[in-house]
């Protein structure tokens, strides 16, 4: 079984539970968890670099998670985004497939799992599919709280042999503020093996903003930026560059 069909299994469970969701008064159909979340924003960016050309984005995800005694449990999701690669409208959606094993340890949180991306349309010439281990560990120190993660890639996206990318996010309530404002972070570095394949030399990204909530809804302004030349961006883009980002999203 290949692993896009062994990862579409908990989704496809995931989005059976769907009416379960939807309708609170009845029982679940499945145990745990499912939610769905819907986000608009200026752009999307992909570890520092835009994906959308620099234009708007909607994207949407459903995701399902199960918690087992003690601690411990597995969760799957589906995530996609509106595209725009400048490829002759090869890719205009990109879906991810995610799913693995997640926990607890005196307030340490942790995840391993694996995450597929797909998009649908493109040419299988172009290689753009490809996979990745993902893990991750967290922890809330109540004045901020602090994650970091390690994800791998065989062949990372367009056949350009083994990736790894390590990153770390801040998030520090303001005491005192209205709407739980708060400062966020985060600072990741991408190697990939065949930097002419991938189009940009390894590097690092960054971000630095806000993030509030506004009745149910999540709001974030950052800026965002990395260490690419303007020269060594796909050929002299400008996607790589800085830029402010804003952002909106809700879970349901």
């Amino acid at each position: 079984m290949s692993f896009r069909s062994l990862l579409a299994l908990p989704i496809a469970a995931a989005l059976f539970a769907a009416p379960a969701f939807a309708q609170d008064a009845k029982p679940k159909l499945i145990p745990g968890d499912l939610t769905a979340t819907v986000t608009l924003g200026t752009d999307y960016l992909y570890r520092g670099i835009s994906q959308t050309d620099e234009n708007p984005t909607i994207q949407g995800s459903i995701d399902y998670s199960l918690m087992f005694n003690p601690g411990i449990g597995v969760y799957a999701g589906l995530w996609a985004s509106n595209l725009n690669f400048k490829d002759g409208n090869e890719a205009t959606i990109e879906m991810d497939l995610y799913g693995g094993i997640k926990g607890e340890v005196a307030g340490l949180t942790w995840q391993a799992g694996m995450i597929g991306y797909f998009y649908p349309g493109a040419s299988s010439r172009l290689n753009y599919d490809f996979y990745e281990f993902a893990g991750k560990l967290g922890y809330d120190f109540g004045i901020a709280s602090l994650s970091g993660g390690l994800n791998y890639s065989p062949d990372f996206f367009g056949k350009s042999g083994d990736a790894w990318y390590l990153y770390g996010d801040a998030k520090v309530p303001i005491p005192g503020a209205p709407l739980d404002l708060a400062l966020i972070g985060h600072l990741g570095h991408q190697w990939i093996d065949r930097n002419d394949r991938y189009g940009t030399p390894d590097y690092l990204e960054w971000q630095a903003g806000l993030t509030a909530t506004v009745e149910g809804f999540t709001l974030s302004l950052v800026y965002a930026d990395t260490d690419i030349r303007k020269s060594e961006c796909g050929g002299g883009r400008t996607i790589c560059g800085a830029r402010a980002m804003f952002t909106v999203s809700k879970t349901f």
